[in-house]
């Protein structure tokens, strides 16, 4: 059975953080919305790491019961302000992000998450390419061995809207024969493949059996179904490869009324999906 999620992006407001909701309330707004599942965001007011104390996990994991709502995955902080970059030439930012990372694996752990996004960072102008990629790939395979003793999946996306470093399937592809590890796999977001100008379906065929995760999102980040991207034959090689994940929308962005985005969602990717 499909299970149909969100990232809480859309009740944080990203970028601009306000109107902001509690993840506690997020998480009631996303089952009354309909979903079966929820990705959430590693970042204030939500799943921020540090801000995880005996007390909040309690309270969150009591709504999570209450709703039924499974997580499916944890998305770290983005990039830009104190968002981590693996690949800074500044060893202080690459040890903060990696302890951002050792962070989002513990959430995962918490709520029994099997997923942790991975962003690999940017490269600083004049900053050489592969200085940049060296920096993030050692410090991915050190997340990497912390990831295979807690049992969770590192999926790595390219986010060719936002970075200059892991941008095509053929980076994420490197990057996983590079690393060469189990708990590694690839995700892939269509607002990513839009902006490129590809077609989504093409990079389900390339990503294959390596796919273990999905951000769903149409043109400018409006629900599926609502721009411009066509999803059904998308969907078509998604089944054809095999894919048995959870299908993620990861919309966000002033322009957006949060439940009435959330409510179009769930209910056009329920029906693409029938």
């Amino acid at each position: 059975m499909v299970s149909i999620g969100i990232n809480t992006w859309l009740y944080a407001s990203f970028p601009v953080w306000t109107p902001s909701y509690t993840l506690e309330d997020t998480i009631d707004h996303v089952a009354d919305a309909g979903f079966d599942s929820i990705e959430f965001g590693a970042a204030s007011p939500h799943a921020w790491p540090q801000y995880m104390d005996e007390e909040r996990t309690a309270s969150i994991s009591e709504r999570l019961e209450e709703t039924g709502l499974t997580v499916s995955s944890i998305c770290p902080a983005l990039g830009g302000g104190p968002g981590p970059n693996p690949a800074s030439p500044l060893e202080a930012e690459r040890e903060a992000a990696r302890e951002h990372y050792m962070g989002c694996l513990d959430v995962a752990e918490t709520f029994d998450s099997d997923i942790v996004v991975w962003v690999g960072g940017w490269r600083l102008q004049g900053q050489r390419y592969e200085d940049a990629w060296e920096n993030q790939r050692l410090l991915l395979e050190d997340v990497l061995e912390t990831a295979e003793q807690k049992g969770k999946t590192i999926a790595i996306e390219a986010n060719a809207a936002d970075v200059n470093l892991i941008e095509t399937t053929q980076d994420q592809l490197r990057l996983l024969d590079e690393v060469d590890s189990s708990s590694a796999g690839v995700m892939m977001d269509t607002a990513h493949a839009a902006h490129r100008g590809e077609a989504p379906s093409a990079y389900v065929e390339e990503l294959a059996d390596d796919l273990v995760h999905l951000h769903l999102a149409d043109t400018d980040r409006l629900p599926p179904g609502e721009g411009s991207l066509s999803f059904e034959v998308m969907f078509d090689k998604l089944d054809d490869v095999g894919y048995d994940g959870h299908y993620t929308a990861e919309i966000f962005g002033s322009h957006l009324n949060p439940d009435e985005a959330a409510v179009a969602t769930r209910r056009n990717l329920a029906s693409m999906l029938d």
